[in-house]
């Protein structure tokens, strides 16, 4: 049994699963808020943030970096140290992420980074940066 309750277990869907894997110090000393992804056997690591709309107090998500192969690299300047996809592995990773979220979302107890309160509230939209996961040679992820 799990020490953690959902959402911060791990959330099964068909492709995989993955999980919120809570705040580390990255590679680059900075704070990052990091989720885990179990895609075809395979555990990878990436970075979460919130992104403010123009009101400054709603939000959305942003994926910022998928492919480490754990949260100590989270921040790392070197790419060479993230796993390279496939385009399908890189449009499972994104199902699951956004399943991911998208449970957390409709959950009572919520990871920090999904907290909505009185004047700021979570818009529902997961945005992938550019670049936000390695991609085989020739390929583009966005």
């Amino acid at each position: 049994m799990s020490e953690y309750p959902k959402p911060f277990d791990w959330q099964q869907f068909p492709e995989g699963r993955a999980r919120f894997s809570g705040s580390v110090r990255g590679a680059d000393e900075r704070g990052h808020e990091t989720f885990a992804v179990e895609l075809r056997g395979e555990t990878y690591y990436g970075e979460v943030r919130r992104t403010f709309l123009q009101n400054e107090n709603d939000f959305n998500i942003e994926i910022v970096s998928f492919g480490w192969p754990g949260t100590e690299w989270v921040g790392m300047p070197m790419p060479g140290m993230c796993h390279t996809f496939s385009p399908e592995e890189s449009d499972e990773a994104k199902k699951l992420i956004v399943g991911m979220i998208q449970a957390a979302a409709a959950s009572e107890t919520r990871p920090g980074l999904l907290n909505e309160y009185a004047d700021a509230r979570f818009m529902g939209q997961v945005v992938f940066r550019e670049g936000w996961a390695l991609l085989e040679a020739g390929e583009s992820s966005t």
